[in-house]
This record gives C-alpha cells, sequence and structure tokens, in this order.
C-alpha cells in the first residue's frame, strides 16, 4: 500500500531529518510511528501526503511514486488529522465534517448521508449536533469531528498527527477505545505518530519505532513487547511494560505491604482494645522486644476475655497463624494470602523480624494499579 524506499531528508542547516528509511505499510492496517522527538516519525508522516518533500528516495502508494502525482490532488485523496483538530469556527460541525467532499464537488445529497451516517458512527447525534458550531463542543467530542471529517470522502489512507495528545487522559483513552472499534469496521490504512508507548502498543497493528531518523525496530506490539531489538527499545518501551509482557504481572511483596499493628507481649487487654480501635485493625501482631514474630491476637478473642483483667496479650496469642518472607516469590503469597484465615499475612526478614503485612485489600490495588 505505502512504500518508502531509501528516503531522506536533508534541510538547508544539513540536519538529516530521516536518513535511508524503508518502510511498507500495509493496506489496512493501523502503523504508528513513535520515538522520542526529533526522531523523524512526523516527517515520516507528512512525506505521505508531500507536505514534506523527500531530498532522495521515494515513496510509493499502490506502486504509483508520488512525485508523480499533483500534491493539492494527493491531499484531498488522504485523510489528515492533526492535534490543534482545525475545525472552522464560522462553519457547523455537518459543514466542517463535508469540506472535503465539497472541494472535490461530490454529490452534496451523497456526502451529506455520508455525514450523518459518520457522525452517528462515533456517537454525534447529528439531529442533536450537525447544526452546532465548534466552540459548542467538548475536546474530545470535536477531536472526533476531526476523525470523521478525514473519513467523510471515504480516503484508502489516513495520516493520524498526535491526534489526541492535548485532550485529558478519560477523553484520550475514550476515543483511543473509539479508534480501534472504528478500524474494525472502516478497514483504512491509518498512519498514526504518537510519542506516547502506551498508546502506541493500544491501537496498533503493527509499531515502528525510530531513533535519530532512522527505523531501529518494526513489528507488532507484541512481539516488540517480547523481543525489543536492542538497549534503546528496551528504554524506550519501560521496564514496567516489558516485565507484565513477559510474564511478571505481579509486584515484589515489598510493594504490596502495608504497616503491620504489633503489640508487646505483655499489654493489657484494655490497652490492646484502645490499641485496636485507634489503628482500626481486627488483629495485633505479636512481636518481642527486637520486634521479631510471635504471634497473632485477634480483636475476637480479646473482646471475648476483657472482663480477665490478669491476662495479657501473650495468653491469647496464637502462633498457628502463617507468615511470609518478604523474599518469597509474589504469586506464592497470593496463593497463601487466598487461603489465610485471618485475611492479611505478617511479612517477615531471615531473622524472623515483622516488616509488614500484606492483606486482600493492598493487594488487589497494587495489582491491578500495576496493571
Amino acid at each position: 500500500m505505502i512504500k518508502f524506499e531509501n528516503v531522506s531528508k536533508v534541510y538547508d542547516d544539513d540536519f538529516h531529518a530521516l536518513k535511508e528509511v524503508n518502510l511498507e505499510i500495509e493496506k489496512g492496517e493501523l502503523f504508528v510511528l513513535i520515538g522520542p522527538s526529533g526522531c523523524g516519525k512526523t516527517t515520516t508522516m507528512k512525506m505521505i501526503n508531500r507536505l514534506i518533500e523527500t531530498t532522495s528516495g521515494n515513496i510509493f502508494i499502490d506502486g504509483k511514486s508520488i512525485k508523480d502525482q499533483d500534491p493539492v490532488i494527493l491531499r484531498r485523496d488522504i485523510g489528515y488529522v492533526i492535534q490543534q483538530i482545525g475545525l472552522l469556527p464560522h462553519m457547523t460541525i455537518s459543514e466542517n465534517v463535508a469540506l472535503v467532499p465539497k472541494l472535490k464537488k461530490e454529490d452534496p445529497k451523497e456526502y451529506m448521508e455520508t455525514v450523518w451516517d459518520l457522525m452517528n458512527m462515533v456517537g454525534l447525534d447529528p439531529e442533536t449536533y450537525a447544526d452546532r458550531y465548534p466552540t459548542e463542543l467538548s475536546g474530545g467530542q470535536q477531536q472526533r469531528v476531526g476523525v470523521i471529517r478525514a473519513l467523510a470522502s471515504d480516503p484508502s489512507i489516513i495520516l493520524m498527527d498526535e491526534p489526541f495528545s492535548a485532550l485529558d487522559p478519560i477523553s484520550r483513552e475514550q476515543l483511543q477505545e473509539d479508534l480501534v472499534n472504528l478500524q474494525e469496521e472502516i478497514q483504512k490504512t491509518i498512519v498514526f505518530v504518537t510519542h506516547d508507548m502506551d498508546e502506541a502498543l493500544k491501537i496498533a497493528d503493527r509499531i515502528c519505532i525510530m531513533k535519530e531518523g532512522e527505523v531501529v525496530q518494526t513489528d507488532t506490539p507484541e512481539r516488540i513487547l517480547r523481543h525489543p531489538k536492542n538497549d534503546f527499545v528496551t528504554d524506550f518501551i519501560g521496564e514496567e511494560r516489558l516485565r507484565r509482557a513477559n510474564g511478571k504481572i505481579f509486584p515484589e511483596i515489598s510493594q504490596m505491604m502495608t504497616k503491620a499493628i504489633v503489640s508487646r507481649p505483655n499489654r493489657g487487654l484494655a490497652q490492646s482494645v484502645k490499641h485496636l480501635q485507634k489503628n482500626k485493625v481486627d488483629s495485633l501482631i505479636v512481636v518481642d522486644k527486637g520486634n521479631k514474630y510471635l504471634g497473632i491476637a485477634s480483636a475476637w478473642d480479646i473482646y471475648k476475655n476483657f472482663d480477665n483483667e490478669d491476662l495479657t496479650i501473650r495468653d491469647l496469642m496464637k502462633t498457628e497463624h502463617t507468615t511470609i518472607n518478604i523474599n518469597e516469590e509474589t504469586e506464592n503469597a497470593i496463593v497463601l494470602l487466598n487461603n489465610a484465615e485471618m485475611g492479611f499475612i505478617p511479612v517477615i526478614d531471615d531473622n524472623n523480624v515483622v516488616l509488614g503485612v500484606i492483606n486482600n485489600a493492598t493487594t488487589v490495588e497494587v495489582i491491578t494499579e500495576d496493571l
């Protein structure tokens, strides 16, 4: 569909923006260009519709060199979505979407039907939004209009230049999902530029990682995660993403651990009740003066025996509860926690010193946040 052959771009100040780039973008795929600032990703994309001309090499669309095509006609046959959206404020939403078909002198009846279909496709009811103006829409709604405007003349190729980066996180995530769903239906060839690796991994069929004007690695998100080509790709993807991709989905026990509420064994029951209430817990971990684990005293046992003034925590604590070493595998800790009678497990070091506890609430919170 789109083929780059030895494409280079050198500016007048001798800056080499692209260096002998070779790429093939397949028909109907969502192809993401990503890399650090100045890597050449936007330059690469803008060469497809000749907003930037090549210095050397050639680009082909369906086997035809773009150098042989009129740039204006070429651009009208390629959809283009930018970060700033670029809606014309004096035009209604339907007029903005219909702009390119109108410039191409298509049949108004046909293209207005397309406009309404596209608005419905992205959840903008035409009855409600068609006659509104851009300033009457939220940022996310305006960007949806920007996307469907690029689709209105039914181009085979759509270029998207960091279209969601200016949006708030919630709108951005929703639009990413909308784009994936929309692509399943329309099956266009989309070239998408982003600097956000999470965005690339979420939406791309294939990802092209660039550095200093060169292609470093091009592959599916799955293969890039599992087989980064070199240290640059590894660093760019990030250790956390790679760790999760390779099956290490759980954080270390130390990351799931929360503070242990401890008590010395000679503490009386009235003192213990006050300690329980102050810390809003239902058990106390009993430790010696070196903070070494001795056992657990439950609130139930303390309250049940409260009237006996001669008893201490030592008399009520139970020693059969499971503990776990800080260096244990997290997967084992989760299995043990799932079967823990008290709903938590004390975490100890090699010297039996209590470091904290893991419980169901904090473990679920940390794991789901990590994912």
